[in-house]
């Protein structure tokens, strides 16, 4: 189909699964319209490095990669400083609270009684409304968008230029080779132990922790900024480590922030806590996401462009299944008490060193640098 014809497919669907959540009570509409929406609304963030493989040298392609995540993550960072606190403005609104009576209620929603989470539900609905609208605006400009089918499959032409048979199904079959197979489990086991704890924060945060709601998405704020920063390193990173070290290292890296996290309420209460939750955050997320560019560039280097969707739907479908047995486990182990929201970090940075010593176990020695 090619990127263009995705990408305006992507929206309007995201849409329809945005309006499901919002439309209705019904619980099982509602996960629907959830699961429909985030699946379509990955598929930005899958078809970027695709593209940017295809359209820019390879010299140069995690220097535009930092750059495209950092567009990314300027916005992102602007609509999560706003986004909590819109919540809890509105729901100020519609409960006739002060903005701060508003953001303790938002720390303690286990308190709350029919009519007031109603209101704060309807706070969250018009958050959803806004992303409608940008979905819009996505839509919209994609139609400005280029391109031809060389740019994301080998056309006859080529085949013929090179001496080949043109792709087809059974090329699938190059995807069986050692560093696609690598990466793929340490894809596996680190997004496993990411997915333990990445969509339960704002419940750790709130409920667990029981720091208010608005100061939640400060918190969010600062490391979405933190990742914006550390975007900026990638480029060196790589430079003075290598891909595959640079990496598997901003991994490893982040492990003790984890740990630290996990002890949960022995960081302190009040302010202490909320300053040390912000700075460990910021740092984890810093120096965890450091190596998402590399990280890219090493995935699209592995196989031709012809593999390189396959590949990524790959990891994609992976990701998925490990999501589901993550989802399994929580509810039925993990998150039985509010304690496993602490566990789960001290899970996750078990995982976090297991994923990376298997990358630089058996990838380092081949493809650390790519520029050979």
């Amino acid at each position: 189909m090619g990127y263009k014809k995705i990408l305006l497919l992507a929206a309007p669907v995201t849409i329809i699964g945005l309006v499901g959540t919002i439309i209705t009570k019904n619980p099982l509409i509602i996960v629907v319209g959830y699961v429909i929406s985030q699946t379509t609304i990955g598929l930005y963030d899958y078809m970027y490095p695709l593209m940017f493989s295809v359209y820019v040298p390879k010299k140069v392609r995690t220097r535009l990669f930092t750059i495209v995540m950092s567009d990314n993550l300027i916005f992102q960072t602007i609509v999560t400083f706003f986004g909590g606190k819109l919540v809890v403005w509105f729901f100020s609104i519609f409960q006739g609270l002060t903005y701060n009576q508003a953001s303790n209620w938002s720390a303690h929603q286990d308190a709350m009684r029919t009519a007031m989470l109603a209101n704060y539900a309807n706070s969250y609905k018009i958050i959803i409304f806004v992303a409608i609208i940008m979905n819009l605006a996505a839509f919209f400009i994609t139609f400005a968008f280029k391109e031809k089918p060389a740019d994301y499959k080998t056309t006859t032409a080529e085949a013929q230029a090179k001496g080949e048979k043109k792709f087809d199904w059974s090329s699938y079959k190059k995807l069986c080779t050692k560093p696609v197979i690598v990466f793929t489990i340490y894809i596996a086991i680190c997004q496993g132990g990411a997915l333990l704890i990445t969509p339960y924060l704002p419940i750790y945060l709130n409920n667990y922790l029981h720091i208010p709601r608005g100061i939640t998405s400060t918190i969010n704020t600062i490391q979405t900024a933190a990742m914006f920063l550390s975007y900026f390193c990638s480029p060196f990173m790589e430079k003075k480590m290598g891909t595959v070290m640079a990496v598997a290292g901003s991994t490893i890296a982040c492990i003790p922030l984890m740990l630290i996290m996990g002890m949960g309420r022995a960081l302190g209460t009040g302010m202490t806590l909320i300053v040390v939750v912000t700075i460990t955050y910021f740092l984890r997320s810093g120096i965890a996401n450091a190596g998402m560019p590399v990280q890219n560039t090493l995935q699209m280097f592995l196989v031709n462009k012809d593999l390189r969707p396959a590949f990524t739907s790959l990891t994609t479908l992976v990701i998925a299944a490990v999501g589901i047995l993550d989802g399994l486990f929580t509810e039925f182990f993990l998150l039985k008490t509010q304690q496993g929201y602490a566990t789960a970090y001290f899970i996750a940075a078990g995982m976090y060193l297991i994923g990376s010593l298997i990358l630089i176990i058996y990838l380092k020695k081949d493809y650390n640098r790519l520029d050979k």
